[in-house]
């Protein structure tokens, strides 16, 4: 490729930032969402989509792709793995999971900036293809799941960076990664256990396209912004011109990222913490008549609507994207940071006191919550209770986010809650010392301990 296009721009950036110290707040986002990635990773090893993952890859030779497949499947298993809104993509399902599976192979590369030059890559596809005033996912609008179209991208960015690809060759290894970018949201809506897979495929086919590009393979030059580019099939002719841009003038996206305190759809968070506040006003479940919680009304189609369906969610992950039961599970007192994994179990659904409080909760439009979309996602609430006592609260921005990021204490709580149970209590404390050194864990040392938890892929 001798031409200027987005892929050899893209893959200029890249290796310089590879060659170049991170900016502070990058690199710590960087260590933080490496423990965040490997909490969700153990977290998600026993669901159902990281089995079937497992047993796919188990029936080759495991390799990096394989080893991708099942730890991006794992990451992205429970919806607790960070977010970028208004994107809505998940950098660090896939590409955290991309530098694992490679990290035996290749000790001296640099991870973290490999790290962080996929988790932003991925962000700046994401926001190429947000609507025209900026605050949907033109994706999403279409009924594609902007995490594995956008991460494939950046995948590819993090496996060549980790592989020592030219500049040249990085730039074919995103043209290649753009016709192996996919991924549809219908799961979301009619059920099935796909969606987590997307990660794991993602994160795999960012490693094959750079395996690919070093085997000599070659892709379209202009695969971002061309006539039949990435931009335009997934998002119109009226974005394909848009540039992704460069983090080294304008900024990077990356700390902008919310590391999720609750096990849900991030777009409940606001919400739930509304259900929070009031327990600590003195709300009780079994006191309440009526509940309104107010928030943006961009997140009503994910959360709250249809009504009957978010009451009668198909299974406890889909009860994840219910507003009405994230709440109700947060006003009976949830676990963790607030609410947890251990809240939505197997028999969540069979709970008629948990079904019959959601009913009495209503998730409505707010104007104000409204206006502060997408920079904050923000609530509102009003609780009244059977004797007519009212109580309020109002939540200006969701925790986890660059104004009120988790501290050191709750990412460390999150990770425990998250490893423990899944490995020896011995090797959870030996992953969280590791993971908790301030300049980060060498990404090397993790994968023997995180693959103990997947024996088909050890």
């Amino acid at each position: 490729m001798s031409e200027s296009t987005q892929s050899t721009k893209l893959a200029g950036w890249a290796l310089g930032a590879a060659k170049s110290d991170l900016p502070e707040d990058v690199h710590q986002y960087v260590r933080n969402s490496i423990r965040d990635t490997v909490g969700c990773i153990l977290a998600g090893a026993n669901e159902d989509a990281t089995r079937s993952a497992a047993r796919l890859a188990a029936r080759r030779a495991i390799d990096a792709e394989a080893l991708a497949l099942v730890l991006g499947t794992a990451a992205h298993a429970h919806d607790f793995d960070d977010v970028q809104v208004p994107t809505l993509v998940h950098p660090s399902c896939v590409i955290v999971p991309t530098a694992l599976a490679l990290a035996r192979e290749y000790r001296a590369a640099p991870m973290y900036a490999a790290i962080a030059a996929g988790q932003e890559t991925s962000l700046r596809v994401g926001t190429a293809l947000l609507n025209a005033d900026g605050t949907n996912s033109m994706l999403f609008e279409r009924g594609f799941h902007p995490t594995p179209i956008c991460t494939t991208i950046g995948a590819a960015i993090t496996a060549g960076l980790v592989i020592g690809l030219s500049e040249a060759e990085l730039a074919h290894a995103v043209g290649i990664a753009g016709s192996l970018a996919s991924g549809i949201l219908e799961a979301n809506r009619t059920g099935g256990t796909i969606k987590p897979f997307h990660a794991g495929w993602s994160s795999a086919a960012g490693i094959r396209a750079a395996y690919a590009a070093q085997c000599g393979l070659t892709g379209p030059p202009t695969a971002i912004e061309g006539r039949f580019g990435l931009l335009h099939a997934f998002g119109g002719a009226e974005l394909a011109a848009r540039p992704l841009g460069d983090p080294t003038s304008e900024g990077w996206l990356l700390p902008g990222t919310f590391t999720k305190p609750y096990p849900t759809n991030g777009f409940t968070h606001p919400a739930i913490e509304v259900a929070v506040q009031l327990r600590e006003q003195g709300a009780r479940a079994e006191e309440l008549a009526k509940l309104v919680v107010g928030v943006a009304r961009q997140v009503l189609p994910t959360i709250a609507e249809p009504r009957q369906a978010k009451l009668r969610p198909n299974t406890p992950y889909h009860a994840r994207f219910s507003g009405p039961v994230t709440v109700a599970l947060a006003l009976r007192g949830g676990g963790g940071l607030g609410l947890a994994l251990a809240d939505f179990p197997d028999e969540l659904l069979a709970d008629a006191e948990l079904l019959s409080l959601a009913e009495r909760i209503e998730v409505v439009g707010d104007d104000w919550a409204s206006d502060r979309f997408p920079e904050r996602l923000s609530a509102t609430g009003e609780f009244t209770s059977h004797t007519g006592a009212r109580l309020h609260t109002k939540v200006a921005v969701s925790r986890g986010g660059p104004e009120r990021p988790l501290t050191e204490a709750e990412h460390r709580a999150k990770f425990d809650a998250n490893a423990t149970g899944v490995l020896p209590a011995a090797s959870v404390s030996a992953l969280a010392e590791l993971l908790a050194a301030e300049r980060g864990a060498a990404v090397d040392s993790l994968v023997d301990l995180v693959l103990a938890a997947f024996p088909e892929c050890a």
